[in-house]
């Protein structure tokens, strides 16, 4: 008899229409589904911007442009708390907007487009996943008005629902609204795209209307098939593969290679912890322990002091607090681990804008570098003192 589980597990597999029709939807191919840009914050950003831009080679000059903040203008009412000179879908409509420069990241805003002909600036900052922080949006506001102060200006938060910005000068889009305007855009300048750009642009509205958008086709499917096999999905979900058990196994083959059974041991402590140590030390009972701690946000190296007798843990910490430049980022981590060494392999952004296969690159590189260089000076002065750190009456600091 099959268990509760395996009868679940059947039970959604089998004869399970929505699901079949779900995966057609979904195994129509798409380029930006094949190269990871799904939900990537930063790559959407970078799309937008390129169709944005009257220079670029999209054959539609500033069309895109207008037809965008005349959308935005016509869709959104005007901020309530807004004291800019007054601007209109009619200004956008008539004017040449062939000269706007369009910025990435400009003084850390998403997307910056200056007009100097027209004396016009707009700032779109993008939303897909990840919310506001730091009052953000009233820090980039001051920034355009300090810069820009005699300009008209058009303050866009883009996000997939819709979201409330913090700063209520900013007028608030959707990515429904986005995909639209692209629609639009596809139907009537189809003849002046081109087809290679007209099938990355279609491409993109359909990765919009997929995966963004939380009213589509594909996301009604998804709540459908969920609340039908609710138990089956979570039981899926609960052992799902994640990144951070992705990342653990990267790290894990990677250190494997430079740290073989004569040299230390290699542990996977966990589905998503690593760590390893070193045979010598561990043979003069040195509690020194490398460990990677990997995190949703970021992953490091460490070296720690772990568990062990007191006086010699506090010897080995003044000890490590004596050589700064080797033994960087000392800092007490738990009572039952303290820090003496940390490299940063891994940060929020990196997770924000890479794919999996640029994240195993960045690891090895920094590995690489590692193993290559703080390692071996580590290994040398921990070797050279290890006799002396496990006895209390022997001094192991450099002379004055």
């Amino acid at each position: 008899m099959p268990s509760t589980e395996q009868a679940l597990l059947e039970k959604f597999i089998i004869d399970n229409e929505e699901l079949d029709y779900l995966e057609s939807k979904l195994t129509q191919f798409n380029i930006f589904e094949a190269i990871g840009v799904v939900r990537q914050e930063i790559r959407h950003s970078n799309f937008l911007a390129f169709l944005l831009n009257p220079s670029q080679n999209h054959r539609l000059d500033d069309i895109f442009l207008k037809q965008f903040l005349k959308r935005v203008l016509l869709d959104t009412n005007k901020p309530t708390n807004i004291n800019y000179p007054p601007i209109s879908s009619v200004d956008i409509d008539i004017a040449d907007l062939t000269d706007a420069e369009v910025k990435r990241e400009w003084q850390n805003i998403d997307i910056f487009i200056h007009s100097p002909c027209n004396k016009l600036v707009c700032a779109i900052e993008n939303k897909v996943d990840s919310g506001e922080h730091s009052d953000q949006l009233e820090r980039y506001r001051t920034i355009i008005d300090n810069q820009y102060s005699n300009y008209r200006k058009i303050l866009i938060y883009l996000t997939p629902e819709g979201r409330k910005p913090s700063d209520d000068n900013w007028r608030i889009y959707k990515y429904s609204n986005l995909a639209e305007i692209i629609d639009s855009i596809c139907k009537s300048y189809k003849s002046i795209l081109g087809a290679d750009v007209y099938t990355l642009i279609t491409h993109y509205s359909t990765l919009i209307r997929r995966h963004i958008m939380s009213d589509s086709e594909v996301a009604e499917l998804c709540r459908k098939i969920y609340c039908k096999h609710k138990q089956a999905l979570d039981l899926i979900f609960e052992h799902r593969p994640d990144l951070q058990s992705e990342i653990a196994s990267i790290v894990y083959d990677i250190v494997s290679k430079d740290i073989d059974n004569q040299k230390g041991s290699v542990l996977l402590l966990s589905t998503k912890s690593v760590g390893f140590d070193i045979t010598e030390w561990k043979e003069v009972n040195l509690p020194l322990y490398f460990y990677f701690d990997n995190d949703s946000e970021y992953l490091r190296l460490q070296l720690g002091i772990s568990s062990g007798e007191q006086s010699i843990r506090e010897k080995i910490l003044q000890f490590s607090l004596s050589y700064p430049k080797i033994f960087k980022n000392n800092g007490r981590w738990s009572d039952r681990w303290i820090t003496i060494y940390q490299k940063d392999i891994l940060n929020s952004r990196d997770y924000k804008v890479a794919n999996l296969e640029d994240l195993m690159r960045k690891i090895q590189e920094c590995w690489e570098d590692f193993i290559k260089d703080d390692f071996l000076k580590i290994e040398k002065i921990i070797n050279e003192n290890r006799n002396k750190l496990i006895h209390s009456n022997i001094s192991v600091y450099p002379e004055a």
